[in-house]
């Protein structure tokens, strides 16, 4: 997540302007994060994955890459004028094991590379799927970096004056790019500005 913090590790340098459709896409994401505190709908619908609040899962059209992670139905929700799903992150102890799971679904990585010395791996599923080699037990559904067009400085604020742990905005590590991170949820939340370089 073009940030500096550990499991908010940078898609830097993918080239997303040339890319094909996926084989697979992410249509859900289930996250314990409590949408409606922040302002948004229960279900935020975004561009192609409905974002939902509760324990990790996800689901997807037409089959999930087979890392484990448990499933859940798929969701449409309200879209938020001006936001998006940049990317989700995915956690997992063995880096080629799961390239080898995700194959069937979602092909080959459009990026491997290391970031922050961890082997990482990326895939276009409408959003980005960032893979993490990290020391955990089994793959786990990690976090989420959403974009937008608003300012970073008024959601800040905004969300501040909700009585939310946030941040102060700083550089991404992604050239051009700013984020800031959300602390307190039981699941990763970053918040990007747009990537111009492919606008």
């Amino acid at each position: 997540m073009c940030s500096r913090v550990p499991w908010a590790l940078a898609f830097c340098g993918v080239d997303r302007r040339n890319q094909t459709a996926p084989v697979a896409t992410l249509t859900t994401v289930q996250l314990p994060i409590p949408w409606i505190e922040f302002g948004f709908p229960e279900r935020l619908q975004t561009r192609t994955t409905c974002l939902v609040d509760g324990s990790p899962a996800w689901s997807w059209d037409p089959e999930a890459p087979a890392f484990g992670i448990a499933a859940t139905d798929r969701h449409t929700g309200t879209e938020m004028e001006g936001w998006d799903l940049d990317h989700a992150v995915v956690l997992v102890p063995d880096m080629a094991a799961a390239i080898s799971a995700a194959e069937p679904a979602l092909g080959s990585p459009r990026l491997r590379t290391e970031v922050q010395g961890r082997a990482t791996s990326f895939y276009r599923v409408g959003p980005l799927l960032e893979v993490i080699e990290s020391p955990v037990r089994s793959p786990a559904l990690y976090g989420l970096a959403l974009v937008t067009t608003e300012p970073l400085e008024t959601v800040v604020l905004n969300w501040r004056s909700r009585g939310l742990d946030v941040t102060d905005p700083r550089p991404a590590i992604q050239p051009g790019r700013r984020i800031f991170t959300v602390r307190g949820t039981a699941a990763g939340l970053a918040i990007m500005s747009p990537d111009r370089s492919i606008s």
